[in-house]
């Protein structure tokens, strides 16, 4: 047990200093599960095995990461309470694997264990969105809910800042760091200044300090509650639009969208009360609006026939195109089959 946890200390300080390496390999692992896809017997559940475990892989060395350069991006996370933080770490694993989850039940089980699964899947990621919601000081809810660091943007700051920065500096921004000036209030999340934390009179600007602002910004309007409570909900509203009407039915699409669309103009109604936050994750929403042009049955009727005409354009005409074109088209049928996929969020 001591030579494990011997090994596992010194993979964790090789990950924290060796970022970019890391990197390649975790994107060579990823890079595998695509080449498995089709070559083997099984290989659906092979190559989602070997995705899902790249996927973890990447989050852990992200989590190592962020501890050994305090990265200053997750500084919200840090003011939240642990179950909070473990809620968000748990839901995070779980949209990474629920692909994996959900084929090696229909294997396991058939469509009737499938559909089961998915559904407790989603009731829990719903619950546990909505707990995070009500109890941290998030303000919008993430997919996933622990966002991948930026390993280019950090590898940037590291070598423009590494040379300049001795060991003593860093203990110190660590103490620093550790020794906040302000605190939380449990029920409301307001965060309070400390009397001693307040700088000499002639200095006083009598707001918080510039990294707690972002944290005081999270704290999410009663405006943009219902927009977001919309979007938590649509899952599970459409999972029971799907049951009664059919997977294939106009009507379960126009009820994901519809609350798709609602939920979106909720938001640009208030657009000023907004954080950067927010602006961000509602432009991510409105690029993922481009799912619904590959969800049944807009894709049976419209794309379908336009994407495989285009495909077989390419591996024509471009050179190499072929290596690429091909496994697309067959692969295709195999996402349209899968729920999450398609319908994650």
């Amino acid at each position: 047990m001591d030579t494990l946890k011997g090994m596992l200390k010194s993979y964790e300080a090789w990950v924290a200093s060796n970022p970019d390496v890391v990197g390649d390999f975790e994107t060579t692992a990823k890079w595998v599960s695509y080449f498995i896809a089709g070559r083997i017997s099984s290989s659906n559940v092979v190559s989602e095995l070997v995705y899902t475990l790249s996927n973890m892989l990447v989050f852990y060395n992200d989590r190592i990461i962020d501890r050994a350069r305090n990265a200053k991006e997750n500084s919200v996370l840090r003011l939240q309470s642990k179950l909070c933080y473990r809620l968000k770490v748990t839901l995070t694993t779980l949209e990474y694997s629920e692909v994996f989850i959900e084929i090696s039940a229909r294997r396991l089980f058939g469509q009737t264990g499938k559909w089961l699964v998915i559904a407790l899947i989603q009731v829990f990621k719903a619950a546990g969105r909505l707990f995070i919601l009500r109890h941290s000081t998030s303000d919008i809810i993430t997919s996933p809910p622990i966002a991948s660091l930026n390993r280019r943007a950090l590898g940037k700051q590291r070598k423009g800042a590494g040379a300049e920065v001795s060991p003593a500096n860093d203990d110190a921004n660590l103490m620093q760091s550790q020794h906040s000036i302000t605190f939380q209030l449990k029920r409301s999340g307001r965060i309070i200044r400390k009397v001693e934390g307040a700088p000499p009179i002639q200095y006083r600007d009598f707001k918080l300090h510039v990294e707690n602002t972002e944290a005081a910004k999270t704290q999410i309007p009663r405006e943009l509650l219902t927009a977001e409570y919309l979007y938590i909900s649509k899952p599970l509203i459409h999972l029971a639009a799907m049951s009664l009407f059919g997977h294939r039915s106009w009507k379960q699409y126009m009820v994901a969208l519809s609350m798709d669309l609602y939920s979106i103009h909720l938001y640009r109604q208030r657009r000023h009360l907004m954080s950067k936050q927010q602006k961000l994750e509602l432009s991510r929403r409105c690029i993922n609006l481009m799912y619904f042009l590959v969800r049944s049955p807009f894709y049976e009727n419209y794309t379908q026939s336009r994407l495989e005409r285009l495909l077989d354009l390419l591996a024509r005409t471009v050179p190499l195109a072929k290596m690429v074109a091909g496994p697309l088209k067959d692969n295709i049928p195999q996402w349209q089959s899968t729920y999450f996929y398609l319908w994650s969020t």
